[in-house]
């Protein structure tokens, strides 16, 4: 009932700006139990990775040695190229329901009840990006799961100067551009969940950074219903 509350106080706030047609900053970009309403704590065990563009494969038709690829690489298109089958579709899959769809393609016409097994060995197309008070900024591939406190470590940890406090995670959501803030200092000592970064997320440390890369005003919509306030403009 306290998170429920704590979301509905933040969308009437919000809503309310958007009626009367003030645009808000990036400081009034939804904390706590808001925040985390669409960017949620990370789960006890890990969602499948989902294949993106750019991904490395490992495809293992089993007693097939000569339709077996070590380093097959997801082109632009989503496709995989494989023997005898050519392109098949994979991105936005699981490593199983991949495997799942290349076996059915070769049962076909080629192979009787085919065995195919998957791996993806490296996740290039999954990437956030951190910026602002941190040692390292810049464009970091995710490779599984990944948590804010994990995001944050891959750009060597945050500078001397960071406001802890202060880390706002922009998220595209259904072609609109979404931000929430977030407590690095309270997630450290376990006072705050840790929440998932999905691939496509940046995270900014520090409010002046965040304010200096939105550029300017963010905007109450109706999809503040998910904890996010949107950027004005998109």
């Amino acid at each position: 009932m306290k998170r429920h509350d704590s979301i509905i106080r933040a969308i009437m706030t919000l809503t309310a700006c958007g009626l009367l047609g003030a645009c808000a900053t990036v400081e009034d970009a939804p904390r706590g139990d808001a925040a985390y309403a669409l960017v949620p704590p990370a789960p006890a065990v890990g969602m499948d990775h989902r294949i993106a563009p750019d991904d490395v494969l490992r495809i293992q038709v089993y007693h097939e040695p000569g339709l077996s690829l070590e380093d097959a690489q997801v082109n632009a298109s989503g496709m995989v190229r494989m023997p005898l089958i050519g392109d098949v579709p994979v991105a936005g899959l699981s490593a199983g329901e991949a495997a799942d769809v290349i076996a059915g393609r070769l049962g076909e016409r080629y192979l009787v009840s085919p065995q195919v097994t998957l791996f993806v060995k490296k996740a290039v197309g999954r990437r956030v990006t951190l910026d602002g008070e941190v040692r390292e900024p810049g464009l970091y591939p995710v490779e599984g799961r990944l948590t804010l406190s994990q995001a944050v470590a891959l750009g060597k940890g945050p500078s001397r100067l960071a406001n802890l406090s202060q880390v706002v995670v922009v998220r595209q959501v259904e072609g609109q551009r979404l931000a929430a803030m977030f407590d690095l200092g309270a997630i450290r000592k376990g006072e705050a969940p840790d929440p998932e970064i999905l691939p496509g997320d940046n995270v900014i440390i520090g409010l002046s950074r965040a304010k200096a890369i939105i550029g300017g005003g963010l905007i109450a919509l109706p999809a503040l219903a998910t904890g996010f306030i949107a950027l004005d403009g998109n």
